[in-house]
């Protein structure tokens, strides 16, 4: 059936009129061939009414790009390509002045110094990648607050700075965590935020996925994490970290 042009021209006036009403609330797509097959317990994107002003305007004033969540999930593989870091080995040649020698017993004869050459191999590896930020930016495309080699901490100061940050956890946000130099984030660490369910407790389940979590640049795909706004904590429930990440403190999300 062909439409004509003035049937069409309705039709597409009519689409972008739906779609300018607000954030159109969307299923999740299908995971990629890299994730594994969702569980019972899989985690939906959909958010539950806002109780009050606050929620409000943290999860509606700033409407996420839908299309972009939804890119992001399908084309999640892109985003990881796991490049170890490459090996330098620099071989030097060192000379060291050891001990005087003995006066051969010539007249006027000073002693001299020993020098000695030593062959000394130095390697460097380089930093593997995608980096935990690197991973981030590249599933939100938030481009935002680029501080030469930004920080995790940096980044989420930046953008809560202009207005980009919240609380409440947001599917296609970035959660941030604050420094731990005792486990070896002496910048915070990011996450990227898959789907979110709120509690009936006030709580909230996340899925989350990150990389660099073993700083070998590894991917950590579809852990889940409990969330607790009221002390701005997060504790892994599954994945490499659920062994020991409990009550980690976190500095909140970063939006699009």
């Amino acid at each position: 059936m062909h439409l004509t042009s003035r049937t069409f021209r309705f039709l597409l006036l009519l689409a972008f009129l739906v779609a300018a009403t607000g954030c159109a609330r969307t299923s999740p797509p299908a995971q990629s061939a890299q994730s594994p097959e969702p569980t019972a317990s899989a985690l939906g994107t959909e958010q539950p009414p806002p109780a009050d002003a606050e929620k409000t305007e943290n999860m509606q004033g700033k409407c996420p790009d839908q299309r972009t969540i939804q890119s992001s999930e399908r084309n999640r593989a892109s985003c990881f390509h796991l490049q170890p870091g490459a090996t330098v080995t620099v071989t030097k040649k060192v000379k060291t002045t050891g001990k005087l020698t003995k006066a051969t017993g010539k007249k006027g004869q000073k002693p001299q110094a020993r020098t000695t050459t030593k062959t000394i191999v130095q390697r460097t590896t380089g930093r593997c990648q995608p980096q935990s930020l690197i991973y981030a930016r590249c599933r939100t495309g938030i481009t935002t607050c680029k501080l030469g080699d930004t920080s995790p901490v940096q980044w989420f100061a930046c953008a809560k700075k202009n207005g980009a940050t919240t609380s409440i956890p947001t599917a296609g946000s970035v959660l941030v965590l604050a420094v731990n130099t005792g486990r070896g984030m002496p910048t915070g660490h990011p996450m990227y935020v898959e789907a979110v369910k709120e509690n009936k407790d006030g709580t909230w389940t996340l899925r989350i996925s990150h990389t660099n979590y073993d700083r070998k640049c590894h991917l950590d795909q579809d852990a889940t994490v409990l969330f607790q706004p009221k002390q701005m904590t997060a504790n892994f429930q599954s994945g490499p970290w659920a062994t020991w990440a409990n009550n980690q403190q976190a500095l909140g999300f970063i939006l699009r």
